[in-house]
């Protein structure tokens, strides 16, 4: 019998980053497999949340090509966009006073109270449920972006894009998190800054450093013990880095 090979989760050509005239990342090819979890890493100002913007369909030039699940992103519609990936963006800011149980049901999938229960426990915002969302603090608010998110998650969802996901989270989150991440329904994509997190939950990393033009370049994408290695990450953030072996930690030296 014959199988149908899927098409790729993320299939990217030629893609640059531009504001306005400046290049700020130079033309990339790309491609993220049903399954992989990708850590996105570089210096600031290297374009990582703009690589997550670009998947998103925000300014991608006519030159670049960007496809979903086989399909290019501007024959898809935002809707078909919203069901085939979920984004979660480094926190949520509301436009207008909404209640964290409010600003939940919103976007639900299922928006029957059990599930609404459900995903507040998961994030430990239960207890928030009719807070106003502006009196959250940052680490709740982001985590309120991550129940969001959960309650748009279907079975159709093939990708979660996350930007600085982790950022705001105490030790005990941050676990909690990595743990999801590891876990997920889907292919995964997450601009981070912690080097020390990668090897939680990343299958594969792209690896982007500025020239010295000031342009970022992505100088290695792959399996992240391939990229994870001190010459390249040392010469992405402009130190040197190496790996403490007896903690498997990530040092600047």
């Amino acid at each position: 019998m014959s199988h149908v090979a899927q098409p790729a989760v993320i299939d990217i050509h030629q893609l640059s980053i531009q504001h306005g005239a400046r290049t700020v990342l130079a033309p990339f090819d790309w491609t993220v497999q049903a399954g992989e979890r990708w850590a996105i890493l570089g210096a600031n100002g290297t374009g990582k949340t703009s690589v997550l913007h670009a998947l998103l369909g925000i300014d991608v030039k006519a030159a670049s090509h960007v496809s979903l699940m086989g399909h290019s992103l501007s024959s898809l519609s935002p809707r078909e966009q919203a069901l085939l990936r979920v984004w979660v963006p480094q926190r949520y800011d509301e436009p207008f006073t909404l209640t964290v149980v409010q600003a939940l049901t919103s976007v639900a999938q299922e928006a029957d109270d059990a599930c609404i229960d459900r995903v507040l426990a998961r994030y430990g915002l239960h207890h928030l449920a009719q807070h106003w969302v502006h009196t959250l603090s940052g680490g709740e608010r982001q985590r309120l972006t991550w129940a969001m998110s959960a309650a748009r998650t279907t079975t159709l969802t093939q990708l979660w894009l996350l930007d600085e996901p982790l950022a705001a989270q105490d030790l005990a989150w941050q676990s909690v998190l990595l743990k999801q991440l590891r876990h997920a329904p889907c292919a995964v994509v997450a601009a981070v800054h912690d080097l020390n997190q990668v090897s939680q939950f990343a299958t594969h990393v792209l690896l982007i450093q500025k020239n010295a033009t000031g342009v970022a370049e992505v100088i290695a994408a792959g399996l992240s013990a391939e990229v994870m290695q001190a010459e390249l990450l040392s010469a992405a953030y402009g130190v040197d880095l190496h790996l403490e072996s007896d903690l498997a930690w990530w040092q600047v030296r």
